[in-house]
């Protein structure tokens, strides 16, 4: 039985070599030592991170870890806890705890949002009100049908689709953070429930499933796709946002429509799909949300909400940066068999 304390370290010192190490500017080769792993826990935990400092004791005392030259590193058993966590528990539902907390009594956030997205939703990715616009008229959402929103968030953005489709939604998050303060919506055409898109088991069945700009947090993207399919009537439609990064010449085959990831599945699948190709409007959003934090960076210093401007900037300038051709952005939309 691992404690939370452990739990959270397992689960840093499996992400300390992912591409997270590089928005903040640090290498994937540094050591992991305890104070790096500290460091990045704080980076990206926040407040949430746990005292975890004698889970190094422990998990090393459990066979699960241990200390070499080269820093911590996983033994065989406790790399098979780390990827059971990284389903269960996800590293993810960490950090957007934090980034719920940082936001929710920040007054540049919110004045950030209104300048990036075109409305205050607290919004997290990429979809701006024009792109919400998109899919509810690539969708046609009828008022009578029921709607799932996979990975809702603080359910803002979940409300502006109901608001805008007269529908009722369910939306679901695996953090509890973001669904405490998404049940605070007054729409009684909504309501939210903690759940985990990498074993999604609900007893609903709805018309049409959402997934704005979440996809890319599924442990398994082709398991989540047909776990979603199996929730939908027959006939039901899942639609999401969907963007496509490459790193280099060889892989652009997979910026085309029908290719990226997302479509993989979905052909691998057999299944037909459409997409709308919003490619120009994600390389703009990259670019305006890091000229917007330059701007505003004393707004948020100003408020003490400098963490919040950091973690917002270390992404948005990452990408900001990329090559323009090296990337590709789409809505997509599949029906389940009638």
């Amino acid at each position: 039985m691992l404690t939370h304390e452990e739990r959270q370290l397992l689960l840093l010192l499996g992400w300390f070599r992912r591409h997270y190490a590089l928005y903040l500017g640090l290498s994937r080769e540094r050591p992991a030592t305890r104070e790096s792993l500290l460091q990045f826990g704080l980076a990206w935990f926040g407040e949430h991170l746990l005292g975890i400092e004698p889970a190094f004791s422990s998990l090393e005392h459990k066979g699960l870890i241990r200390l070499t030259k080269a820093g911590y590193e996983f033994r065989e058993e406790g790399l098979a806890r780390f990827a059971e966590l990284d389903v269960s528990e996800t590293f993810y539902r960490y950090e957007y705890d934090n980034f719920f907390t940082l936001s929710e009594n920040s007054p540049a956030h919110a004045r950030f949002c209104e300048r990036v997205y075109g409305e205050n939703l607290n919004q997290h990715g990429l979809a701006d009100t024009e792109e919400l616009q998109q899919l509810l008229s690539f969708v046609k959402i009828q008022e009578e049908a029921d709607v799932l929103d996979l990975g809702c968030g603080k359910g803002l953005i979940t409300d502006y689709l109901q608001r805008h489709s007269g529908a009722r939604f369910l939306g679901v998050d695996i953090s509890p953070e973001a669904i405490r303060r998404a049940g605070q919506i007054p729409n009684p055409q909504l309501s939210f429930r903690v759940a985990n898109m990498n074993a999604l088991s609900l007893p609903e069945r709805f018309d049409l499933i959402t997934a704005v700009d979440t996809l890319y947090y599924a442990a398994d993207l082709r398991k989540t796709v047909e776990d979603c399919l199996s929730h939908l009537h027959p006939g039901g439609v899942f639609a999401c946002f969907f963007s496509q990064w490459i790193s280099e010449e060889g892989e652009k085959p997979l910026l085309e429509g029908n290719n990226t990831g997302l479509a993989q599945v979905f052909n691998a699948l057999g299944l037909p799909f459409e997409f709308l190709d919003i490619s120009d409007s994600g390389r703009r959003h990259w670019r305006r949300k890091r000229d917007a934090l330059l701007a505003m960076r004393p707004d948020f210093e100003a408020e003490g909400s400098l963490a919040l401007w950091d973690y917002r900037f270390r992404e948005a300038n990452r990408y900001a940066e990329w090559r323009s051709d090296f990337y590709s952005r789409y809505i997509c939309k599949v029906r389940r068999a009638a």
